[in-house]
């Protein structure tokens, strides 16, 4: 008999938290098209959000997520997971976990944007991603059969329910067949030209997801961090957050602070208010850098940057750190419950690929990967019982995957393959969809988008850049959609023709998408919400 099943599709934190947490007594196995090391969560700068100091408070760091969500948050959702998520990290560090420490031996907390207090966990300085990526690899070794350079094409589902997926593995088609598939592959950054992320996170898991018949949603809300190091058209890395909250400065290249009188935070006002800051000067011929001369003992603080200083040509010591605003993290996703499981049963949801409601219109700097770890072990809970629970019914095969020459199991034989390259639609994309936006530049893009020729390439041909290139085209297009569709500004949506948030009309609402239906705006973030067509 075989044992029941879990095959997870991606290799960041929450995808090892997941692990991490499964019982024993279940077979588990972990796709990635690059490898276990690739992807965001080993480029995680600033650290993890958790209440550690005695004036602090859950209460106060619930205040701060809803402040930076605009109103678009689930309360009660993000309650949850910040308690549990603040407990785990306390047990993470009473059980050795290497946040940094003063010399009192102390935890360390820095401050980012928008929060009240210094709650900032971080590791090796600006190393926090690697360094828990490196313990959770540690904590799950032998735990998982882990797959690499797999790229998953599309969902098995069967009777209704999501049962396994078919992979492109070393140029074949591949099926593996699991009791519950959890995606964990993470956001969409590849869709502009300028992204913090890796170059592997091209929204494969949730377009796999909405093919398949699960819902995406809140895709009009993508985040921009407002300082990345570009230099001379080339994008070498993230200027974490936690060097303004080490007493980093915004200024143009007069020396003005830009942020002055922008917003009672000033240079930590949340995220979606810098960037604009930044990309106004832009727009008005000003050049913006980050003064770091009141950061103490700057290469020790953040050894990370310093490299990516230093691979850039750009020595620390002159104390300015020219930047722009880039792609960061999506707050919309693969709509999922407080336990990742997703409309389609058997397909659960984890990471920056779910939307959960936690981090509403703008998330609240280093809440993402708390929200990996937490959403993590409580979809472990939760897909394991469902998994006991189908084993019992079903029994199905999972020991060895299947080459296969045609998937007899596939919806589709083909992939529309759009005829444009890839920095062509980051361009239009980066005009049009992202920090500032208007009806008439989503119109030109929604035609752009549609009026593109398309080949169909057979599964059994298809490459791994034709794939994702597929799926970055149809992602395009629901987002352009739901960022013409939410006609107010909110959060990291900023509509120029729409500058406020209109409470009346949008509070609360959200967009969702279905590959069945036209897009829905629904009144409530619950599973069974009540709805109507567009």
């Amino acid at each position: 008999m075989s044992q029941p099943s879990v095959l997870i599709i991606g290799a960041g934190a929450a995808a090892l938290s997941l692990i991490a947490s499964l019982p024993d007594g279940c077979q588990v196995q972990l796709l990635t098209k690059a490898s276990v090391r690739s992807g965001n969560s080993m480029l995680a700068q600033g650290g993890i959000a958790a209440v550690r100091l005695p004036e602090d408070s859950v209460d106060y760091h619930v205040r701060d997520t809803l402040m930076a969500g605009d109103g678009h948050n689930d309360p009660v959702l993000v309650n949850e997971i910040l308690a549990e998520g603040s407990a785990l990290i306390n047990q993470l560090a009473s059980e050795g976990f290497p946040f940094d420490r003063d010399a009192q031996q102390r935890i360390s907390l820095g401050l980012e944007g928008a929060h009240s207090f210094n709650r900032i966990f971080h590791a090796g300085g600006d190393a926090t991603g690697r360094i828990l990526m490196e313990y959770l690899l540690d904590r799950t070794s032998g735990r998982a059969s882990i797959i690499e350079h797999a790229t998953v094409l599309q969902l098995i589902v069967e009777e209704g329910r999501c049962t396994g997926v078919l992979a492109l593995q070393e140029g074949q088609l591949t099926e593996f067949r699991a009791d519950a598939v959890v995606i964990a592959s993470g956001g969409c950054g590849s869709l502009y030209a300028h992204h913090t992320g890796d170059s592997s996170i091209t929204g494969d898991g949730l377009m796999l997801a909405y093919e398949a018949g699960a819902e995406l949603c809140d895709l009009e809300f993508m985040q921009f961090h407002p300082t990345m190091l570009v230099k001379n058209g080339t994008t070498y890395g993230l200027i974490s957050e936690a060097v303004r909250g080490e007493g980093g400065v915004l200024r143009n290249e007069q020396g003005l602070r830009i942020m002055e009188g922008k917003h009672p935070l000033g240079d930590l006002a949340p995220r979606d208010v810098v960037a604009r800051a930044i990309h106004e000067q832009m727009q008005n011929g000003h050049d913006v850098h980050l003064d770091i001369r009141g950061c103490k003992h700057f290469s020790e603080r953040f050894p990370t940057i310093t490299g990516i200083l230093e691979k850039a040509g750009i020595h620390w010591t002159d104390g300015k750190i020219p930047v722009v605003p880039g792609m960061h993290f999506m707050m919309g996703g693969i709509k999922v419950d407080g336990s990742g499981s997703s409309r389609l049963p058997g397909l659960y949801a984890i990471g920056e690929a779910a939307c959960t409601g936690l981090h509403g219109a703008n998330r609240l700097a280093s809440n993402s990967l708390l929200e990996a770890l937490v959403l993590g072990r409580r979809a472990a809970q939760h897909s394991f019982q469902y998994v006991m629970r189908q084993h019992s019914r079903t029994q199905m095969e999972t020991a060895d995957p299947k080459l296969l020459d045609t998937p007899p199991s596939a919806n589709r034989a083909f992939f529309e393959v759009p005829q444009v390259t890839l920095a062509e639609l980051q361009q239009q994309m980066s005009l049009h969809a992202s920090i500032v936006r208007h009806a008439q530049g989503l119109r030109q893009l929604a035609q752009w988008l549609r009026n593109l020729k398309t080949d169909p390439v057979p599964l059994s041909q298809l490459t791994r850049e034709q794939a994702e290139l597929s799926h970055l085209w149809k992602l395009a297009q629901l987002v352009v959609t739901s960022a013409q569709l939410r006609t107010e500004s909110r959060g990291a949506h900023y509509r120029a023709d729409y500058p406020v948030p209109l409470d009346s009309q949008w509070s609360g609402r959200t967009i969702t998408h279905t590959n069945t239906a036209a897009p829905i705006v629904a009144a409530e973030r619950t599973m069974n919400e009540c709805s109507v067509s567009l």
